[in-house]
């Protein structure tokens, strides 16, 4: 039997300097773990374009997922990779959606699933399909001045429209850039003002679509055609 005390000298070595690695991974990861940062999205939908609403109520068809969808972002200036802007783009979708439509038809419902959208003759549903934002830092006049960053956001967004379980109008619109020049705020605390670019970027391609439905011949004659049958149903339980 061998000398307990000689063997054991390298095993507590080997076990301490596995622990010092397995500590410095610890140390490591927990350093290099961006921190998320929401950038708020809480605007007020403006006025569309619209001289009548369509006489019947209908559902916003947008899922679970859809709902919670976010888009995340590393800035690229001022050596901050250490921060990640979260846009919660489904959040604003929703909230958007039932401003505009609800300027264009008796009411809109929001929905979650498309059998729970049965029920109604009109469906609208929205989908956000591209989203893009940047920073880019601008010259200043002067070295005492504050830097200045350019915020810039693009979203591209699409609406199927249904009536009685059959597509009757669909529409894409990508928006142009939305641009906000903001002064660099300590800290990065800035997403008042990306919250607002971001937003304008939606909202654009929500209104501008909303605004052809609005006008659109086939939308118009399928929406008469559910308030009419609308009609006879309240009718007939009198």
């Amino acid at each position: 039997m061998g000398d307990y005390r000689m063997n054991s000298k390298p095993f507590c070595k080997t076990v301490i300097f596995a622990f010092l690695i397995l500590l410095g991974f610890s140390f490591g990861g927990c350093a290099t773990s961006p921190k998320e940062v929401y950038v708020p999205l809480n605007r007020e939908a403006e006025r569309i374009q619209v001289y009548k609403r369509f006489p019947v109520q209908a559902a916003l068809l947008i899922s679970e997922e859809d709902k919670n969808y976010t888009h995340k972002v590393t800035p690229t200036i001022f050596n901050l990779s250490g921060i990640v802007h979260v846009f919660p783009l489904g959040d604003a979708l929703e909230k958007d959606s039932i401003q505009i439509f609800s300027q264009i038809f008796r009411g809109v419902q929001v929905v979650r699933t498309p059998a729970a959208a049965q029920k109604f003759k009109i469906v609208i549903a929205p989908k956000i399909e591209e989203f893009s934002f940047r920073y880019d830092e601008m010259k200043v006049g002067a070295s005492y001045q504050a830097p200045r960053i350019q915020f810039t956001a693009a979203a591209k967004a699409k609406i199927t429209l249904y009536s009685a379980g059959t597509q009757i109008w669909e529409k894409s619109v990508k928006s142009p850039e939305q641009r906000k020049t903001s002064a660099y705020q300590q800290g990065f605390t800035n997403e008042e003002d990306m919250g607002e670019v971001a937003f304008q970027a939606l909202n654009y391609a929500l209104k501008k679509m909303a605004e052809e439905m609005a006008q659109d011949p086939e939308v118009e004659k399928n929406s008469a055609s559910a308030a009419i049958d609308g009609s006879k149903k309240t009718y007939a339980r009198r």
